[in-house]
């Protein structure tokens, strides 16, 4: 089984300020090492749920060059730096049996949430098919339609619990 991680950093456990998210604040080392850690906490489930799995980590904030390599799991291939197909969701491919969304955040303009924004704070909303989506509604249709992303995930969920 292959899943793609894909990570974000606004979203992340303990991160409630922009001076967390943005490498030229004073905590930006402090946000990259809890986004580390929930990454491995992740890559660690998977693992345990699937031993043979081949894992594949996409840093998914701003440069993507925020995990710190030395420190992620080193059972999972790590894709960062720009540019890459796929942005966000680079090492996803037709081999690709589950995709794991962490760190992600509330869209802009979904009421009271910490570091809300869709891509950017210069964009107030993003609509598809008239649904005003955040960054994780884009990214689930690399896999096709939702019904079809969620059919993928069901059967890898399925296999992640032993039931074929």
């Amino acid at each position: 089984m292959k899943a793609l991680i894909s990570v974000d950093l606004e979203g992340i456990s303990g991160i409630v300020h922009s001076t967390e998210t943005n490498p030229d604040r004073y905590d930006y080392e402090r946000g990259r090492a809890l986004m580390t850690a929930e990454a491995n906490a992740v890559i660690a489930g998977v693992f345990d749920a699937e031993p043979d799995a081949v894992v594949w980590v996409a840093d998914a904030h701003g440069t993507f060059r925020n995990l710190l390599p030395e420190d992620l799991d080193r059972r999972a291939q790590l894709v960062r730096g720009k540019p890459r197909p796929l942005g966000m969701l680079a090492g996803l491919d037709e081999q690709t049996d589950a995709v794991l969304f962490v760190g992600y955040h509330a869209r802009a303009g979904a009421g009271p949430a910490v570091l809300a924004h869709t891509i950017s704070d210069a964009i107030l909303d993003v609509r598809m098919d008239g649904r005003s989506l955040g960054e994780i509604g884009p990214q689930r249709r690399h896999g096709g339609t939702p019904e079809r992303a969620c059919g993928s995930a069901q059967r890898g969920r399925r296999r992640l619990h032993g039931i074929q």
